[in-house]
């Protein structure tokens, strides 16, 4: 509890280390990503370690699909993890020791946090089947680690949607083991969620009645590609999937669909959704067959029954706001007051840590308001602890 505020977390992270990987299925222990480090690091700041992932090495901080995610050297000791870390332990970061972890929920006031994986799960490689056993393999981890203590350490399911197969094991597993969400990035590769071939994956999901989130993550190599630098990789190839992905579930029906699916789009900000929703309802009942020049869209019957405000209205879509969003009113207008959730993204380097403090300090929100942020709306989408 923070100062009389409960506080659930509904982003935290458990940040990549080789104890994920440890019960890869045999075929693919060779090609598990390793720790590097760069001797010829002149110019390269602290990007002199990486994770060589399939001929890769992942994060890197100049040239295509750059950008800025979990080192070696935040985590091993051989790399630097020995530095100083102010805010958290190592084993607070990885989650290999979850009584660190709880300490540093205690110091920060966190009753319950929601942990996800490090956004390079989003591309780490371009081959299905060993895409599904590194997700699965992640999944059995966290699940093991936040048995700890599994009434403050919840847990979502990465969701390999390119692999059918192991995807719907994925969604047996993940249930069986406790996960509270599943969680995609926002394509699949260069396909959108709503690609007609994720269908037989989708029916099986919404049986489980498990929410979805759509995570932060340079998912959609096109736009990875377009990135020179880290700053770019935070706005173009990490952030623009979220249209993507609102696309595809908004846009393409998937909440007619599945009528109980819930959706929160994580890490992204949330100013975004202005922009889409009014892009989207603007062009609606054109391309529904009333375009003043008379041409009907020959897919109009497979468009949103309703306007993509009523969707946003309906209860179904949460969003994770800065706590510093100059916007949050308008937020709380757009898509309901119940809808907004607080996120740390701990133990990342996005100065979020005072988050929850910087919400319980605004002067224009309800103490109504800043009680759903911290704690009674996360309940509503991941359900109580």
């Amino acid at each position: 509890m923070l100062q009389g505020y409960r506080v659930f977390d509904a982003d935290a992270h458990g940040s990549i280390n080789p104890r994920m990987w440890e019960d890869l299925p045999e075929q693919f222990r060779a090609r598990r990503p390793r720790p590097v480090t760069i001797h010829d690091d002149a110019g390269l700041g602290n990007f002199n370690a990486g994770w060589l992932i399939e001929g890769s090495l992942e994060p890197h901080a100049l040239g295509p699909g750059a950008q800025q995610a979990n080192t070696p050297r935040n985590v091993l000791v051989e790399f630097g993890a020995n530095l100083n870390r102010e805010h958290c332990s190592v084993g607070s970061m990885t989650l290999n020791d979850p009584a660190a972890r709880l300490a540093d929920m205690d110091r920060m006031g966190f009753d319950v946090q929601m942990i996800f994986p490090s956004t390079l799960y989003a591309h780490m490689t371009n081959d299905p089947e060993f895409e599904a056993a590194l997700c699965r393999a992640y999944n059995r981890y966290v699940a093991k680690q936040c048995a700890a203590n599994p009434e403050r350490l919840k847990w979502s399911g990465l969701l390999p949607l390119r692999e059918p197969r192991q995807a719907l094991i994925a969604i047996e597993e993940m249930q069986r083991l406790g996960a509270r969400a599943a969680v995609v990035f926002g394509t699949a590769g260069e396909r959108l969620l709503s690609d007609p071939c994720f269908l037989p994956i989708w029916d099986e999901f919404a049986r489980t009645e498990l929410p979805l989130c759509v995570h932060m993550g340079m998912s959609y190599p096109p736009l990875a590609q377009l990135g020179r630098s880290i700053y770019d990789g935070h706005i173009i190839g990490m952030s623009l999937p979220a249209q993507l992905a609102f696309m595809a579930i908004v846009g393409h029906r998937m909440l007619d669909r599945y009528q109980d699916l819930k959706v929160a789009f994580l890490e992204f900000g949330a100013e975004w959704i202005f922009y889409m929703v009014a892009r989207m309802d603007h062009y609606l009942p054109l391309d529904r067959g009333a375009h003043p020049f008379g041409l009907s869209m020959p897919n109009a019957g497979e468009l949103p029954r309703a306007s993509i405000r009523d969707y946003v209205k309906s209860g179904r879509i949460f969003m994770a706001a800065e706590a510093d969003d100059q916007m949050l009113q308008q937020l709380f207008d757009l898509i309901g007051e119940d809808q907004v959730l607080f996120s740390s993204d701990f133990p990342h380097g996005e100065g979020r840590d005072n988050a929850a403090l910087e919400i319980i300090e605004r002067q224009d929100l309800a103490e109504s308001h800043k009680r759903k942020l911290l704690y009674d709306n996360t309940v509503r989408f991941f359900g109580a602890p």
